[in-house]
């Protein structure tokens, strides 16, 4: 990936196993206010104009579901349920906004 497809999002397919879903109902951003990469991401959310749940693991019972879920502090993070109570951690700010540009029009 070039440095230029990182400014845009763009991230390869082949990058993403990710499970596709059919509602932005069974996806939720896990977040920090001042993550730059996470601004990113709610940025794309904006412009493809879903409307995600965000986490701010700021919250402690965020921070342990995704502790406990995604194995990661890290943010941003994407939680995608693909069967309920099935949960795939989706890390990495090109890898979530490339997945969302790639399903955003299933997810309206």
């Amino acid at each position: 990936m070039s440095v230029l497809d990182w400014f845009k999002g763009d991230a390869p397919e082949s990058n993403l196993a990710a499970p596709a879903v059919d509602s932005v109902e069974q996806l939720a951003l896990y977040e920090k206010d001042w993550c730059p990469y996470c601004e990113r991401v709610k940025s794309v959310i904006q412009e493809l104009g879903l409307n995600i749940q965000h986490c701010d693991i700021n919250e402690p019972e965020h921070l342990q579901a995704l502790m406990h879920g995604g194995g990661q502090r890290m943010v941003p993070c994407l939680r995608i349920e693909s069967e309920p109570g099935l949960f795939y951690w989706l890390y990495e700010s090109a890898d979530i906004i490339a997945y969302l540009r790639l399903h955003a029009a299933v997810l309206k």
